[in-house]
């Protein structure tokens, strides 16, 4: 809920003079106070004093300055705080006083402090406000009022307007708004004159009979009063004494003649049952009250409770019958009016007397025509003023507070109330409010209808006949105001129709490509619906709103004819330029100028673009094109083979490259240095493992030296060292591979496999290893283990060779280990595929020592051989980003091919790296640039959703050439043959046939994703590479069509939109002490403090754009700071799932809320403790009450000091009432839950994420921080001081101890919104199977459900995989010493 037009019109107008602002109950005049406080509090440091008649309605309205003005301190004074004695002390009411802007007090009060006594002088306060007003001003004036009559005399508006020095004003421009928030309702009378008389009314019933007895039977000699002035005995005392004797003028007097008068009144007004019951409950209480200090008679003293319980005792007062009876005619009519209500009634009973209330409502309560439809409640109002008069004859002890409660929350539907309810205290809305006893003037009536504002209400009033007066005086003022309302409504249905005939000559906005059009009678509608898409932002109105004013620009009365004109504004999140428009020319009628207005907007918007050629809201930027639907899959170029060019250039090429390769295992027992060389310049290859199957890897490296050109030469290793891995498998042709590998230092050759005889003494002496290879079996490659002299058992072999039990016995045996079939992988080998030997056969294989022969070429250069593919798709991938780096890349400026090879590699692709920690970068980097300038474009978010989407990024990247590029077929050494550059030359020089080319594919399916992932990932690249500035250049080369500005201009754009000379509101000063910043454009903090729904006219603009941007700074940051950490136990960099892990965790609406919630500035605050010197007695005694010895000392008055903490949310402006609900709700929850997330956040070992959950902050107190990024770094254009906001706020120290100390952390996506009442439970299934993991209850949101839930599973999940750990352990202990195979 925002503020209103003819709420912003009436505070418009307050700010120009003083008025009083007339307007009808429930149409909203406290917001009206609302906003003109906000501006008060930044334009002066003055008092700003609102006062109220009652003390409930002043603390009600307390209540909503503290939600709406959190910022500044607000206090509210009434008599609970013993306010009376502070004048014993001098200094108190300044002291009390200290740092407070706000103060809400009863009228007394504040006469009592600022005219009676002076303590608070006049000229310290700058704006009074008066609900429901009456008094002497000095400040400026704001009166709140539904009528500023107390009489039905016209003449009483001119005396209070010269009292108060101010004019009475209603709104007037904006009267069909105000209309449309206020219902009339139907005024009835009923005529109760002509229903049966109760029985016996004439006689006084036998408790007001005995009441009436006892009350001529006093002993006026007994009496407390006299027996104390006679004691006294002073010249004074007698001459009391005499006076109080002949009057019979006593205290107890007083009370036992007012409670036979309402009493008897009872009878005529209720009827005698009333009367009985009303006797009855006051004696009964009276003495169950006994000699204790009771609220109900606190103001008797101690003496007179004992002389007053006797008189009563004395009546004997009896309990009438249980259900209601004997009542009076008015009490009969009311319950027919009643019983006769067909809807769900909601309504008010108002009656005149505070006990006819609480009588009353008990006959409702328990009257059987009632009791099904009706739960009824009384309230009649207290004083809070300790000691005060609170007489025990109102049967008042139940607190109103409570009644009024169970109203507004539907558990209590009639309220019986007295006329504390006519002024001002919020209620539900009713559909029937009943005037038992008849409104005393045209305020009262005014005030009860206001009360009825449901459609179709019914606003009842009693008359005893049709005689009465007033009655016709009701119908004459009710028939006034239908007519009025009846010929305003006719003359603008007149003025409407002229204007009609008038419409013909006016301008039609039309589109020349479709033809689509806008006429002025539509363009209201349209501008409405185009406000709607605006933003989905929470307790915001996006609606236009109208000013109406005449030509010359002045305002004028909606109900006065003449021409006017209307100007439009539109929500401050568009462009100053855009958020205005005036109607082209003057119009009788306000409706009319305000369609003139609208158009004329309309056409402004699409004249920017921001409507498209079907009329239609464009949301974004037209600078960017549409493009489809994204879908999963699409088809994108096979990948690019660089081989066939090697090949070529290998015929064709007279020099040769060539750079050092040195693999060497990771044990460090096998080295092996050698030449790589191909016929085009070898690309630098970063460092790589390599991975076999019993855990072991291997480190290949090449000298970062320059590269050597040579001769081309025959010297080449290669099909050696393939005959080495892989002859035994499958013949190794004699073809030259694409890369030529040769060992400088041993020389390798075909001849030197299996050549040698076997020597177990050569084999277990030698430095070096050697394979042994089987004879019999194509010269299988074995590791040598041992040695036996004899055929071993069978049960000791794992695997046997065929005809291993007809072997012979007697012979040598050498026992080994199998070459690995499955090497050179770039990831580990899962466990899944090693499988784990349970028997206890110590020997993995044995074969006939004749049969073995030794190769002469270290054991290293087979294993080279294994690696050769892997060695392949390596440099391959290098080959595939040089070429796109020295191609379509060559613009960016980036220089670094193993991050352009990093960011081209798929996961899918199985190599020892891949794109997603530098996507990660880039999509941080993207949305930053991006975010910047749509800022300076003045587009907004659905821009850069555009931009920034995978869609769009997906787009880009086909329309580039990309997919050719991108490396995502997954390695396999699986069926792996070499390809030689023999057979590459073939296939150029024949091609396949027409028919073969059809059958090969030319296209490949991709994942969008992955398409887009690249691009965003090619940025990282560019930004590490050289910055924001290279970033840049790699963004506009994919998406050329956007108009592509540094981030250095964007700033500065934004930077030159800001006002120079706005000034620090006062209220907002403290603010740069809290954040550790001082702004050169303090225009900035206030645009970044200012919610969208604070719509005073004046505002520039809103914390939109600048939350939109402090949004993408903050991740950025964020991003940053995590890219370059690493992990404290293993020292590697984060891998990318930690990494997004951390950045939900720590950029998220739950965690800023509860920092934002946390970052506060402390201000003192001074409280008055009055000590009363006789607590059982009444220290301020009237002069009637005065003798020699009532003199009391003076109250002992203590000062204390305290804090009061204002947190950053706090100093935001917004005008909704619904959010100053939420964050009052939202405190509590943060004051509950606050040691339980900080421990999470400092101290535990586990991130908090149930209870931020919990928390529920809405995503304004974000929003707040995040705009004030947004605003420092436009200010400063530094980054570094961006930095410090979050380092300040919390958040880099918070990301240090999640990674530094291990916390574990889940993380929940979380929607917005609250769903109390209600207890969630959640189940979590396993998808596939929908086994359940874990059942978890006791949610109060869904969310909060689904964080239980999940870290219930989570606990489930490790509980089965320790199970297994332990299990796999166990398995693996049983067989140390034994052999590990691998499954074939």
């Amino acid at each position: 809920m925002r503020a209103r037009a003819y709420q912003v019109e009436m505070f418009e107008e307050s700010l120009q003079r003083n008025i009083i602002v007339a307007m009808d109950t429930g149409s909203g005049k406290t917001q009206v106070a609302i906003l003109r406080i906000q501006e008060e509090l930044g334009r002066s440091p003055k008092l700003i004093w609102f006062v109220a008649p009652t003390v409930q309605l002043a603390e009600q309205q307390f209540k909503v300055i503290e939600k709406q003005i959190p910022g500044v301190q607000s206090r509210f004074i009434c008599g609970a705080d013993n306010v009376q004695a502070w004048k014993y002390k001098s200094g108190v009411w300044d002291a009390v006083l200290t740092n407070v802007r706000i103060v809400v007090s009863t009228y007394q009060i504040l006469f009592d402090a600022a005219v009676s006594h002076a303590f608070v002088p006049l000229e310290s306060i700058n704006l009074l406000i008066i609900d429901e007003e009456q008094g002497r001003p000095v400040p400026h004036i704001l009166g709140l009022t539904a009528s500023p009559l107390m009489r039905s005399n016209i003449a009483d508006i001119e005396t209070l307007e010269q009292t108060l020095d101010a004019i009475c004003r209603t709104p007037s421009r904006h009267r069909d708004e105000l209309m449309a928030q206020v219902n009339r309702p139907e005024m009835k009378d009923y005529i109760y004159g002509d229903l049966p008389e109760p029985q016996d009314v004439s006689s006084p019933t036998s408790n007001l009979a005995r009441l009436k007895q006892a009350l001529q039977q006093m002993d006026i000699a007994a009496d407390p009063h006299i027996i104390r002035l006679r004691e006294a005995n002073t010249e004074r005392s007698r001459e009391a004494l005499k006076k109080a004797i002949m009057s019979r003028d006593t205290q107890s007097q007083k009370q036992m003649k007012a409670l036979f008068a309402r009493a008897r009144e009872m009878t005529s007004n209720l009827g005698p049952w009333a009367t009985e019951y009303y006797i009855n409950r006051v004696v009964t209480e009276f003495l169950k009250s006994g000699s204790s200090s009771a609220s109900l008679v606190n103001n008797l003293w101690d003496e007179e409770k004992p002389y007053l319980s006797t008189t009563l005792q004395g009546i004997k007062a009896e309990s009438p019958p249980s259900l209601p009876d004997n009542l009076s005619r008015k009490v009969q009519g009311l319950l027919k009016i009643l019983a006769s209500h067909k809807d769900n009634p909601v309504g008010i009973v108002f009656v005149t007397e505070r006990a006819t209330a609480s009588v009353l409502s008990h006959i409702l309560s328990v009257h059987p025509s009632l009791e099904s439809r009706y739960s009824v409640e009384s309230m009649v109002g207290t004083s809070k003023v300790p000691g005060g008069k609170h007489s025990f004859l109102d049967l008042t002890q139940k607190e109103d507070a409570e009644s009024l409660q169970k109203f507004r929350e539907g558990k209590a539907n009639l309220l019986v109330a007295t006329s504390v309810l006519e002024e001002g205290i919020d209620v539900p809305v009713c559909n029937l409010v009943i005037c038992f006893d008849k409104p005393s003037n045209l305020k009262s009536f005014i005030q009860r209808r206001g009360r009825a504002r449901m459609t179709e209400s019914e606003l009842w009033i009693l008359f005893e006949n049709e005689h009465d007066q007033s009655l016709e005086e009701w119908k004459r003022l009710e028939q006034e105001m239908k007519r009025k309302y009846e010929d305003d409504m006719r003359e603008i249905a007149e003025l409407e129709e002229m204007e009609d005939s008038e419409v013909g000559d006016y301008p039609i906005l039309k589109d020349k490509t479709t033809g689509a059009q806008i006429t002025i009678h539509d363009a209201k509608q349209h501008l409405e619906h185009f406000c709607s898409t605006l933003s989905t932002r929470k307790f915001v109105s996006w609606a236009p709103f109208y000013i109406i004013h005449d030509l010359e620009g002045n305002p004028i009365d909606a109900r006065k004819p003449g021409l006017r004109t209307a100007t439009v504004n539109l929500p401050v999140s568009l462009s100053p330029s855009l958020r205005r428009a005036q109607s082209l020319r003057p119009w009788p009628s306000e409706a009319f100028a305000c369609k003139d207005a609208a158009f004329q907007a309309y056409k402004q918007l699409y004249e920017a673009g921001l409507v498209n050629q079907n009329m239609l809201p464009l949301r974004e930027t037209p600078a960017v094109e549409d493009v489809e639907t994204r879908e999963g899959l699409t088809i994108v170029d096979v990948q690019y083979n660089p081989w066939p060019d090697v090949a070529k250039a290998w015929e064709s090429s007279t020099k040769l490259f060539s750079r050092r390769v040195t693999i060497s295992s990771d044990d460090g027992t096998h080295w092996a240095q050698l030449d790589l060389s191909l016929p085009v310049p070898v690309p630098l290859v970063r460092d790589h493992a390599l991975h076999a199957e019993r855990r072991s890897s291997w480190a290949i490296s090449m000298r970062r030296a320059p590269e050597r050109e040579l001769v081309k030469d025959d010297r080449d290793h290669t099909h050696a060292l393939l005959n080495m891995a892989y002859g035994h498998r499958w013949e190794v042709e004699n073809k030259q591979y694409p890369i030529r590998l040769f060992s400088p230092e041993q020389e390798i050759t075909t001849d030197h496999m299996a050549t040698q005889e076997f020597d177990r003494n050569s084999l277990t002496s030698s430095p070096q290893s050697y394979l042994i290879r089987d004879t019999e079996g194509a010269n299988h490659p074995y590791f040598y283990l041992d040695w036996l002299p004899k055929k071993p058992s069978v049960s000791l072999v794992r695997k046997t060779f065929k005809g291993f039990e007809e072997a012979a016995e007697d012979v040598p045996y050498v026992v080994a280990q199998a070459f690995p079939k499955k090497a050179g992988q770039f990831r580990t080998i899962p466990d899944s595929v090693i499988q784990p030997v349970l028997s206890g056969k110590p020997y993995p294989r044995v074969i006939l020592e004749s049969q073995v022969k030794v190769d002469r070429v270290p054991t290293v250069f087979a294993h080279v051989g294994l690696m050769i593919p892997a060695l392949t798709a390596v440099l391959g991938d290098y080959l595939v980003a040089r070429d796109l780096l020295e191609s379509a890349l060559q613009t960016t400026g980036i220089t670094d091919l193993d991050l352009v090879v990093t960011a081209i590699t798929a996961s899918g692709a199985r190599r020892s790296t891949d794109y997603e920690r530098i996507e990660f970068l880039g999509d941080s980097i993207l949305k930053f640039c991006t975010t910047i300038n749509c800022s300076a474009q003045c587009f907004l978010s659905a821009s850069k959703d555009k931009i920034v989407s995978n869609n769009r990024l997906c787009k880009a990247a086909k329309d580039f050439g990309l997919g050719r590029y991108i490396i995502n077929n997954a390695y396999t050494t699986d069926k792996w043959r070499p390809v030689y550059v023999e057979d590459y030359l073939e296939r150029i020089s024949n091609p396949p046939s027409a028919e073969e080319q059809k059958k090969e594919p030319k296209f490949r399916m991709m994942a969008t994703k992955t398409l887009a992932d690249v691009v965003e990932a090619l940025i990282g690249t560019s930004h590490i590479s050289g910055g924001i500035s290279k970033a840049l250049a790699c963004i506009s080369l994919f998406l050329p069509e956007a108009k592509w500005q540094s981030i250095e201009h964007g700033r500065q754009v934004l930077y030159d939109q800001a006002p120079d000379n706005e000034l620090l509101p006062i209220n907002m000063q403290r603010l740069e002490e809290l954040i550790g910043y001082t702004f050169t454009k303090k225009s900035l903090l206030v645009e970044a403090m200012t919610h969208p729904s604070y719509n005073v006219q004046e505002t520039r603009a809103s914390l939109d754009r600048l939350e939109f941007l402090g949004d993408a700074i903050l991740d950025y940051l964020v991003v940053e700071a995590l890219f370059s950490l690493r992990d404290p136990l293993t020292g590697q960099l984060l891998e990318n799932s930690k990494l997004h892990l951390l950045r939900t965790a720590l950029v998220n609406a739950d965690i800023l809320g509860f920092l934002v919630m946390e970052w506060s500035i402390e201000e003192d605050r001074i409280d008055a403790e009055v000590i009363l010197p006789d607590p059982s007695s009444n220290p301020y005694l009237p002069p009637s009450r005065w003798t020699s010895t009532s003199s009391t000392p003076p109250p002992e008055i203590n000062l204390t000091s305290s804090t009061t903490k204002f947190p950053l949310w706090s100093f935001m402006r917004h005008s909704s009432h619904d959010m100053g609900e939420h964050t009052v709700s939202t405190t509590h929850r943060h004051s509950a839950l606050r040691e339980e997330i900080l421990h999470g956040l400092w101290r535990g070992g586990k991130y908090p994420w149930s209870a931020l959950t919990r928390l529920q902050a809405q995503k304004f107190y974000s929003d707040v921080f995040e705009s004030l990024v947004g605003a420092v770094w436009v200010d400063s254009g530094d980054l570094e001081e961006c930095r410090g906001l979050l380092e300040r706020i919390g958040i880099l120290g918070v990301m240090r101890r999640l990674i530094g100390e291990g916390v574990e952390y889940i993380v929940q996506e979380k929607t917005e919104g609250e769903e109390g009442g209600k207890e969630y439970e959640c189940a979590v299934v396993f998808r596939e199977t929908g086994e359940e993991v874990a059942r978890v209850g006791g949610g109060r949101t869904r969310e909060e459900a689904r964080v239980r839930g999940a870290e219930g599973a989570v606990g489930v999940l490790k509980g089965i995989r320790e199970r297994k750990e332990e299990e796999k352990r166990r398995v693996l202990l049983e067989g140390v010493g034994k052999e590990v195979e691998v499954d074939a």
